[in-house]
C-alpha cells in the first residue's frame, strides 16, 4: 500500500512537468467499417514515454489523475492536440475523419467546460461533429440530471456524445432510456464468450435493442474474425479493436489515412 501511495504521488509530481516536455504522447486507434476495413474515424488515447520507467499506458496513469484532480489538464492537452491536428489534415487537402476525446465526469462540473470546448472548435476552425465526446457509462451515476443538462446543451452545440464501456456497468439501460447520447460503445467484454450461446443472445439482443432505440453503435475490443463477423451478421457494422488496428501515433495514423484515401482516390 505503501509503494503505490508513493508512485501515485509520484505521478502526480511529474504529470506537469511531463505534459509541457512533451513525454506525454497521443495515439489514436482506428475505426472501421468491418464489411469493408475502410477506416471511417478513431479514438485518441494516451501513452507516457517516461524517462526512467519507459512507456507506460493509460491505465496505469489516468484513474491517479481523475483522483487528483489532473485529469484536467491532460485531457485539455490531448483536445487542442487532436483539434491540431484535425486542422492539418484539413489544410492538406486530407479528408477529415471524426476523431473522439474523452471527457472525464470533472470537466462537467467546470464552470467553464462548455465554453472551452466551443472555443476550441472556433480557434481550429473545426466542426463539433468531427471530435465525438467519449464519456463513460459510470458518469452518469452521480447527479445525472447535471450531466444530461451539459450533454443536451452541447449536441445543441453541434457535439456528439458516445457512451463509452456500455454495458461494463449497472446503470446503462437507464441510461437509454433517458436518451442523452448519440452513440453506444459497446464493451469487449460482451464479446470475450462470443462462441457461447448465452453470450450470443444477449449480444444480439442489445444490437438490436440499441438500434431500435435509432442511436448509431460501434463495438470495441474486436480481436478475431469471429466476434467480427457476429457482430456484422446482427446489425453491428462498426468497431475498433486489435483484429483491425492497435492505437498508434498521431504520425503513423496521418500515414495510413493518407495512404487510404490515395487507395480509393485512384480507384
Amino acid at each position: 500500500m505503501r509503494e503505490t501511495l508513493l508512485y501515485e504521488k509520484k505521478i502526480e509530481n511529474e504529470i506537469a512537468g511531463a505534459i509541457k516536455s512533451g513525454e506525454i504522447k497521443v495515439y489514436i486507434q482506428p475505426k472501421v467499417d468491418m464489411r469493408n476495413r475502410q477506416i471511417i474515424g478513431g479514438e485518441a488515447l494516451v501513452r507516457w514515454d517516461h524517462p526512467e520507467d519507459g512507456l507506460i499506458g493509460p491505465n496505469t496513469f489516468v484513474p491517479v489523475l481523475e483522483k487528483s484532480g489532473d485529469i484536467i489538464d491532460l485531457d485539455l492537452y490531448v483536445w487542442e492536440k487532436v483539434l491540431k491536428t484535425l486542422r492539418e489534415w484539413k489544410q492538406s487537402g486530407l479528408h477529415l475523419v471524426p476523431i473522439s476525446i474523452n471527457v472525464s465526469r470533472l470537466h462537467t462540473y467546470q464552470t467553464d467546460f462548455i465554453a472551452i470546448l466551443n472555443q476550441l472548435t472556433r480557434a481550429y476552425q473545426i466542426s463539433p461533429e468531427l471530435i465525438p465526446l467519449e464519456v463513460t457509462e459510470s458518469v452518469f451515476t452521480e447527479d445525472s440530471m447535471h450531466i444530461f443538462e451539459s450533454i443536451r446543451q452541447l449536441q445543441q452545440d453541434g457535439f456528439r456524445f458516445s457512451m463509452d464501456d456500455f454495458g461494463s456497468g449497472y446503470s446503462s439501460l437507464n441510461m437509454l432510456k433517458e436518451e442523452p447520447v448519440d452513440e453506444v460503445k459497446i464493451d469487449r467484454s460482451f464479446l470475450k464468450d462470443i462462441e457461447s450461446r448465452k453470450c450470443q443472445v444477449v449480444v444480439k439482443n442489445v444490437i438490436a435493442m440499441i438500434r431500435e432505440l435509432g442511436i448509431d453503435l460501434i463495438a470495441e475490443g474486436v480481436e478475431n474474425a469471429n466476434q467480427a463477423e457476429f457482430l456484422i451478421n446482427y446489425g453491428c457494422t462498426r468497431a475498433q479493436g486489435f483484429y483491425y488496428y492497435k492505437p498508434m501515433p498521431i504520425e503513423e495514423f496521418t500515414k495510413l489515412l493518407e495512404q487510404k484515401q490515395g487507395t480509393c482516390n485512384n480507384k
